[in-house]
């Protein structure tokens, strides 16, 4: 009776944790695209302010 209270329990476990992984790998992915983004929109920006003839202050500000 132990063993099989002792292997429901570990395969509880491991199931478990394999979905809370699954869940953080999915939110770090999510992290990281929202942060690829906003670089690509910030770079889009620079080259915006980069084709301004003359530069003005404000286009420096970060």
């Amino acid at each position: 009776m132990t063993i099989i209270i002792a292997v429901v329990v570990f395969w509880t476990l491991f199931v478990v944790g394999v979905l809370v992984g699954i869940s953080m790998h999915r939110e770090a992915t999510r992290r990281r695209s929202a942060r690829l983004h906003r670089a690509e929109m910030a770079l889009d920006k620079d080259l915006i302010v980069a084709g301004r003839t003359p530069a003005r202050g404000r286009d420096f500000r970060i």
